[in-house]
Formats: C-alpha cells, structure tokens, sequence
C-alpha cells in the first residue's frame, strides 16, 4: 500500500482516494485512478533488468481499433490458425451417429444440445493437425436474438466424451495445438461485445476474459515474442455527455498452455463537462492507447509494462494474478435533465454527498442511498453495484 501511494504521488497530482472500508461511496470531484494490489511504480520495483521482447512497433498499433483505422481491416492473430472445418481423420458422420474410426465405436449425435426454439443446421466437425481430439459442432440460429449460436462437443479419438462447450472453438495456436481458442466478436456500436476464450483440448476445461456488452472500448490481443505469453487487454468504457466519463482496463497474461500467469486492473474516472471525444480513447493513462511495450522480469511471472503519452512516460510493474474485485464507478444521471443541480442532493448514511448528476465510485455490493428533491421530499433508493461493468442510475 505504501509503495502504491508513492507512486500516485509521483506519478499523478489531484487524484482522490479509494473508498475505504468506512467510506462506502465517494463522489468524484476532478478524477480517480486505481491500481490492483499487484501493480506498482518500476521506481519501487527491486527485479533489476527487464528482458525486452520482441516487437516491431508500440504494443497500441496492434490494437482492434488502431489497426483497423490504419488497415481498414481487423488485426491478423498470426500466432493462431484457424481449426479447419470438414471430415476428421478420427471419425466420421454416418446415420446420426459418430463412427470413431479407430476403435469402431459409434456415439449418437446429441441434436437435443440445440434449443428447441432455434433453427438447427447439420452438426459438423473442425479440427487441427496433430490434435488428438474429435470436436462436434452443433450450429443453431436464435430468432429472438438475430445470432448464430453454436454447442461442441469434444471427444477423445477412441470416443470418450471429454466435454461440452457452449460455444465455438475457432482456431489453435500454432505454438501448442492442444490448446483452441476462440477471439469472438459480437454485436456492434452500443451492443459490442469481446470475449477471449481458451479451450484446453487435453482436459476439456476452458477459460475466459472479456468486457460487458454494451461497454466494451479498444481491445489488444496478441502475443509477446514466439516462446512468451498470449496478451489480452480489455477496456471498459462508461461515459456521460455534459458529466464526465471512466475507463477500466483489464490486463491478462496466459500461458501457452492456456493457464493464467498474470492480471491486473486500472481504473480512471474523470469529471469533465466538455469532454473531447478523441481524449476518451485515450482517457485513462493505462489505456490500451497509450501501451507502448512490455518486458518480461528474471522473477517468475513478473512483468515490467511501459506506457507513454507525448512526452510523458511512466513503467509499471505487474506480479502475479489479482482476484479481488476492483472498486465500481457509478453514474447518477437524472431521467428529467430539468432536475439536475441543487433541486436534487445525494446522500448515503445520512450524510450528504452531492448535488445530482455526479460520478462516484463504490464498493461492489448492494448499497442505499438517499435521494433528496428539495425541502423534505426524500426517496430511499438499493442500488446493486456490479464490478467490471459501468453503473447506470437513472433517478
């Protein structure tokens, strides 16, 4: 904690403070940066030399939205092939069963896997060289939702069934055939939505990181040198005209073998009436565009990330995986615009905080507040406050 403070007074001036444990809720008067426990200033850090590994260009070229504004399409991922759809050298597709080739076991195909309110296609198989596994999917359309949905089924090559995914495997990476993974992109403009998945195809067990629809920002999806990790940065973007805007970035390490060997979060709210739209990309100093590189540490699992924006540069290091829950921000926004400013005050255990709108941040949890309209006209109002999303009251 104490190295943590040294470095918000170092490295920003007029940040205010996370809630502690007494103080539930606390408005934001300029701005607001968080840290995970596990990320502090390289000034602090005692690892001595970083490895530099390699890359070609600042880690932000490589984003979703930087490479597609320069190359008018979506980022390669050449360190994965995609899963190759069509018959297995395993098994084949025969009178509604599976026929595992080598043991000559036959498995109904399990069609009851599809939604009865959905419109099935043919199951289908996809696979990878090397890989010693039988995947079957079962494609369906959702009419409610407008979207192709898919069920798979991964079996060894002798027929035993090793796991059901409620999703799609679509590629494998070139390092490690066993280990799928699937970077889906789903919905657009205010529903976007990202999620990365890893399919261990070994045991079956699967993982994965994303944002919430609907607040999805950049993303970054790479990998670091041949022989390093995959890694995921994820932004999750609230913002509010006339009012101010946050940024939450999530960071993620994974192994080659699809296990996670480092996280951790920031999180930056500012309140700023007139806030430039090309400022919001790169709002919070940890925003994916202002990632420049980062460089493996001679400890275990231990990362030296730098950042820069202009002239200005700061390193952070980042040591192990965080699994807490970071502080939440929450915009109080008024449903009639007419009743913003002093007409209506906030509060919280009975103490005034601000006059509405405003731009707080909490502890996740179910909290109360009290909302006054002027004289004694008071409303109680049981917010649940959800981590890693915005937070949107309409009062």
């Amino acid at each position: 904690m104490k190295l943590l403070t040294l470095f918000l007074w170092l490295a920003l001036l007029s940040l205010t403070a996370v809630p502690s444990r007494g103080e539930s809720f606390k408005v934001v008067e300029k701005d607001f940066l968080w840290l995970s426990p596990n990320l502090e200033s390289a000034e602090a850090a005692q690892d001595g030399a970083s490895q530099a590994l390699s890359r070609r260009e600042p880690l932000h070229a490589s984003s979703y939205r930087n490479y597609f504004y320069h190359h008018g399409a979506p980022p390669a991922f050449d360190f994965l092939q995609p899963l190759l759809e069509g018959d297995s050298r395993l098994a084949r597709i025969q009178d509604g069963h599976i026929l595992f080739r080598q043991t000559g076991q036959k498995v109904p195909l399990t069609r009851s896997l599809v939604p009865s309110f959905a419109n099935p296609a043919p199951p289908y198989f996809v696979s990878a060289p090397g890989l010693n596994r039988v995947l079957v999917v079962y494609p369906y359309y959702a009419y409610q939702d407008k979207e192709a949905r898919y069920v798979t089924q991964l079996y060894s090559d002798r027929g035993v069934l090793i796991s059901t995914f409620e999703s799609l495997p679509t590629h494998f990476s070139l390092d490690n055939p066993g280990l799928l993974v699937s970077p889906e992109k789903s919905g657009c403009c205010e529903s976007l939505k990202w999620t990365i998945r890893f399919y261990d195809a070994r045991t079956g067990s699967v993982s994965e990181h994303g944002c919430p629809e609907g607040s999805c920002g950049d993303i970054l999806f790479t990998k670091l040198g041949k022989q390093g990790p995959f890694l995921i940065v994820l932004e999750i973007v609230g913002k509010a005209a006339g009012l101010g805007a946050s940024m939450q970035t999530n960071v993620y390490l994974v192994r080659n073998d699809g296990s996670l060997a480092a996280s951790g979060k920031m999180l930056y709210a500012l309140r700023e009436p007139n806030l430039d739209p090309r400022r919001l990309e790169s709002l919070s100093p940890f925003a994916i565009s202002n990632l420049i590189g980062i460089d493996s540490l001679p400890s275990k699992d231990r990362w030296l990330m730098h950042y820069g924006a202009g002239d200005k540069r700061r390193d952070v290091r980042l040591h192990s995986n965080w699994t807490g829950s970071p502080p939440s921000v929450v915009f109080f926004l008024p449903k009639d615009p007419s009743m913003a400013g002093p007409k209506r005050t906030l509060a919280i255990s009975q103490h005034a905080l601000a006059d509405l709108p405003l731009i707080g941040v909490a502890e996740p949890g179910k909290a109360i507040f009290e909302i006054s309209s002027g004289g004694d006209s008071k409303a109680e109002m049981t917010v649940e406050v959800d981590p890693d999303r915005v937070n949107i009251i309409l009062f």
